[in-house]
């Protein structure tokens, strides 16, 4: 075998460790909830409807970098925890639901990874469109890889909805006005597709 054989040859297994390191991922489970609070009480919804792609490089179990990611969740699937028709349709009416029916998260790059624990903590930025609006994010990503060979990722975010141009909805003609700040929490699980 020539040294120019050779070279070759390794330049041909690196590519092929590549490749096979970078996967393509998608939705197996989801746990999405906004938590908020008003003058009143606590409230809390779910997301019901949520599609999840992303290319991950992963080597050995240890996830390194992502790609590219996308987080599509449909308005009018978010669903009050307490089963309340009337704060749903508030919710979908503040989002404005019928107009923009999806919240959209684009992931645009990595600022920083490092390993704790058996987890990849990854700070990313990416665009958050919410209500028609799109405004730069940067989210806080915990990501294992699970026995089965699934990616579980991690988090949470405080998002004022004001920055997105969304006025918090308020109750019973003014009595109850609900915060400008909610926390966004997110527990997902990717499989290869």
């Amino acid at each position: 075998m020539t040294r120019q054989s050779i070279l070759l040859f390794i330049a041909l297994f690196l590519v092929a460790g590549i490749a096979d390191a970078q996967s393509k991922y998608t939705t197996k489970s989801f746990q999405i909830l906004i938590n908020g609070t008003s003058n009143v009480h606590d409230w809390s919804s779910k997301a019901t409807n949520v599609t999840v792609t992303g290319d991950f490089l992963v080597n050995n179990n240890i996830p390194e970098k992502i790609n590219n990611a996308t987080v599509k969740v449909q308005t009018k699937s978010l669903k009050s925890t307490k089963d309340s028709d009337l704060m749903d349709e508030r919710t979908h009416s503040t989002l404005k639901a019928d107009k923009f029916p999806e919240i959209v998260y684009v992931f645009t790059k990595v600022i920083n990874v490092q390993q704790s624990g058996g987890e990849t903590i990854m700070n990313v930025s990416g665009n958050l469109t919410l209500g028609g609006v799109t405004k730069p994010t940067d989210l806080t990503l915990r990501v294992k890889t699970l026995a089965n060979g699934d990616l579980e990722i991690k988090g949470s975010k405080k998002i004022l909805m004001s920055t997105y141009g969304i006025k918090p909805p308020s109750f019973m003609l003014g009595a109850m006005k609900v915060a400008d700040e909610v926390t966004l929490s997110y527990s997902i699980v990717l499989k290869k597709s």
